[in-house]
């Protein structure tokens, strides 16, 4: 959702200039480091999550900081995006646009084809497939869709929206294009709206949505794996990364969470800058920044 329209009210919710979080909630940050956290960055405690309450809800979600995560050699890394200019993806170089192509999230080739998937949020988006130069296009799918992965030998769009009351997501396997057709085999519900993606080793597709880490199977399977908890759906998750030792992990605003394998099941690491220990809601600049102490 775009952030000037999450923060329309914001001024009747919250009292003018700054109000400092509260000392059980998120005023300040206890100190503890974990051996897992990369340099720069500790772990906040759970227990301190558990008990947030709206105002440090609130400020998470106001916070200027949206942390993009990639795999580097086989480790995480994090850079923050916040401020950035949104790069989008590159596309055949003469691509016909047509209404609805909104804010392009990924662009894949498949042998002679392009698969676009986009997603402009309330103000809709869909899935095209075009020729090698983009000069044919067709609309495949007329619905928000943040990616199309290839998924053995079919294909796995992944569509849905979280914009106000509205969270609803499917993952629908497509079979592979063909002269510019493509053929809906298999539509499966999710429990809200698919954020970020990665492609496992074996084909498969691990995801998260506005409420659970995912993965669909080469065969076409739905597995839940984590279910997050309810207030991370305002964190508006934006890129994951899966590295060789099984963690995964998932750049949002504010925060960067660690999922750590333990057996099939997975525990989590919210983590902040090192800098980040005492968290200010400013109302007046719409933010919540972080100070060491």
């Amino acid at each position: 959702m775009p952030r000037t329209l999450q923060r329309l009210g914001t001024s009747v919710a919250i009292a003018a200039g700054a109000c400092l979080l509260s000392a059980q909630g998120f005023g300040q940050a206890p100190l503890k480091q974990s051996t897992e956290a990369p340099q720069g960055w500790y772990v906040y405690a759970n227990e301190e999550l558990r008990n947030a309450n709206a105002a440090d809800r609130r400020c998470f979600n106001y916070s200027r900081q949206d942390w993009r995560v990639i795999l580097d050699e086989g480790k995480a890394r994090f850079t923050n995006i916040g401020n950035m200019k949104y790069e989008s993806p590159a596309s055949p170089p003469r691509l016909v646009h047509q209404e609805g192509m909104t804010r392009l999230r990924s662009a894949t080739q498949i042998d002679d084809v392009w698969l676009l998937a986009y997603d402009g949020g309330e103000f809709g988006g869909g899935l095209w497939i075009t020729n090698e130069d983009g000069s044919e296009v067709k609309q495949i799918y007329d619905s928000n869709v943040q990616a199309a992965v290839p998924l053995g030998s079919r294909v796995l769009v992944l569509s849905g929206l979280a914009h106000m009351q509205m969270d609803a997501g499917d993952a629908l396997i497509y079979s592979s294009p063909r002269a510019m057709n493509m053929a809906l085999q298999k539509s499966i519900k999710l429990d809200g709206a698919p954020r970020t993606f990665v492609q496992e080793s074996d084909g498969s597709v691990l995801f998260v949505t506005t409420h659970s880490l995912c993965r669909i199977t080469v065969n076409g399977e739905l597995k839940i794996l984590h279910t997050f908890p309810s207030w991370t759906a305002q964190q508006y998750a934006n890129s994951m990364a899966a590295t060789p030792d099984g963690s995964i992990y998932v750049g949002m605003r504010m925060f960067v969470l660690k999922l750590n394998d333990k057996g099939g099941e997975y525990t989590e690491e919210w983590m902040l800058p090192e800098d980040c220990r005492k968290l200010l809601l400013q109302a007046d600049r719409i933010d919540c920044s972080c100070s060491p102490r």
